[in-house]
């Protein structure tokens, strides 16, 4: 059987569901958070988790539905499995990891590492993702992959900064 190809949208349903976990690790690191700045910066990424969803949520309205109807897939609901474990196992993926992940945190240095090395992980999975997408949506996970990029900057600007 050939490897699972993935759809941009069935990409996008995966990266909705890490930005909405990422969101709640943000929001709730910046609000334990005792340190000022990375209170705001925490805020920051937990606004531009929302962003990504909003954006990744239009995005997905723009990939044609005919795609999906092109014949019947003997293997559709296989494929669906595999999309889902792999989305329940990777980075951000899980219900209520965000929060959790936050409630582990001892300080402002763990709180962004832990934050540096989910979006680490995070570009990990797309560029996987990369590798088994459709040729014609691979500017979708190349989008995703750009925007996760820009977080693991900012973070490691700020851990620079962290005493």
């Amino acid at each position: 059987m050939d490897p699972v190809h993935f759809t941009g949208k069935e990409v996008l349903d995966m990266a909705i569901k890490i930005e909405e976990n990422g969101l709640k690790y943000y929001t709730d690191a910046a609000k334990a958070s005792r340190n000022e700045r990375l209170k705001e910066v925490f805020k920051v990424l937990a606004n531009e988790e929302c962003d990504h969803i909003r954006v990744f949520s239009e995005l997905k309205k723009t990939l044609a539905d005919k795609d999906y109807q092109a014949g019947f897939d003997a293997y559709a609901d296989e494929a669906a499995l595999y999309i889902s474990a792999i989305a329940d196992t990777e980075v951000f993926t899980n219900p209520g990891k965000g929060r959790d992940l936050a409630r582990q945190v001892k300080d402002e240095k763990d709180a962004v590492r832990t934050a540096l090395d989910m979006e680490k992980d995070s570009l990990l999975f797309y560029y996987e993702i990369l590798k088994m997408i459709r040729e014609k949506d691979r500017d979708v996970v190349e989008n995703l992959i750009e925007q996760e990029k820009s977080h693991v900057k900012k973070l490691t600007e700020l851990q620079k900064c962290l005493p």
